[in-house]
């Protein structure tokens, strides 16, 4: 049987999923619309490489970084603002994004809604559960966008 806690949990886990669509949608019309900046990094990897790449590998690289080392980092500076922390944390994960200027802002906000869920899932429930629904939620990103985004 499901708890109401955890009814919400998975509705704040699609919600998130939905914003980071969303403004992934949002960065990739503008970016076509005003910009046409153009990624020409993984030009050289077969599908299957970059799903791997995209899907499996940098969601467990990245949370790993960006998400429980980073927050282990912050939290030993006693740091007790999350917003601040929220932000810290999204700003070092949008500097691993340098494709152009305009994805590393895209990447900055859906840093936000990885990191607010990961500092969520973290106090609700613990470190190694928030590292695991993190990865699984960055990587539903990368996928839709695997699958659906050029």
């Amino acid at each position: 049987m499901i708890k109401l806690e955890d009814k919400k949990f998975i509705q704040l886990f699609f919600l998130i999923l939905l914003f980071k669509i969303i403004n992934g949608y949002v960065f990739t019309y503008i970016n076509h619309r005003f910009f046409k900046l153009e990624n020409a990094i993984f030009e050289e990897l077969s599908e299957k490489e970059m799903f791997f790449l995209a899907v499996v590998l940098a969601p467990i690289i990245e949370t790993l970084i960006f998400q429980l080392f980073l927050y282990r980092l912050l939290d030993k500076t006693r740091i007790n603002n999350m917003p601040i922390i929220i932000i810290l944390m999204s700003f070092a994960f949008s500097q691993a994004h340098w494709y152009h200027w305009l994805y590393v802002v895209a990447a900055f906000i859906n840093g936000i809604f990885l990191n607010y869920f990961y500092l969520y899932t973290y106090k609700k429930k613990n470190e190694l559960v928030a590292v695991l629904l993190t990865i699984v939620l960055h990587s539903s990103y990368n996928l839709f966008g695997f699958l659906f985004v050029e």
